[in-house]
């Protein structure tokens, strides 16, 4: 199936905090980077989810923001991925950041033109990627 989300994390679900509605299901990467996401425990159910299964967690480029890597982050999402900006695509309205990590995971962000130039973000810059659990979905093969 193709999708038109760009972010796709392919790993493994290391641990499962299941509670009576929903569950945290956390998927660690090939290169450890560790995601977090919170589905309902029918979707669980239904995907066969348990530790060491294949998981791919999946969230769209708008789903992610972004912070200066030079500041305190205390944030309430799970999910805060540091990455380089490897490539920034300009647009009328939105741009597209593409940061890498430094173990090779590529994330993709879609933000405003003005929030990059309040952010002076630019090629080069240590950046996090920042993802609300509840943003990410969680399929398998």
């Amino acid at each position: 199936m193709k999708i038109s989300a760009r972010n796709q994390i392919v790993g493994k679900v290391v641990e499962l905090k299941k509670g009576p509605v929903n569950s945290e299901v956390v998927v660690s990467a090939a290169n450890g980077e560790k995601i977090v996401s919170v589905v309902t425990n029918d979707a669980i159910e239904a995907l066969g989810l348990s530790i060491g299964a294949q998981a791919v967690c999946i969230f769209k480029a708008q789903s992610v923001l972004l912070a200066k890597a030079d500041i305190a982050l205390v944030v309430s999402a799970r999910n805060k991925i540091k990455g380089t900006i490897s490539e920034i695509k300009d647009g009328a309205v939105n741009c597209e950041v593409i940061l890498t990590t430094a173990f090779g995971l590529s994330v993709t962000a879609v933000v405003t033109e003005d929030a990059k130039k309040e952010l002076s973000l630019s090629k080069g810059d240590s950046v996090f990627a920042i993802i609300k659990a509840s943003s990410i979905l969680v399929g398998v093969n």
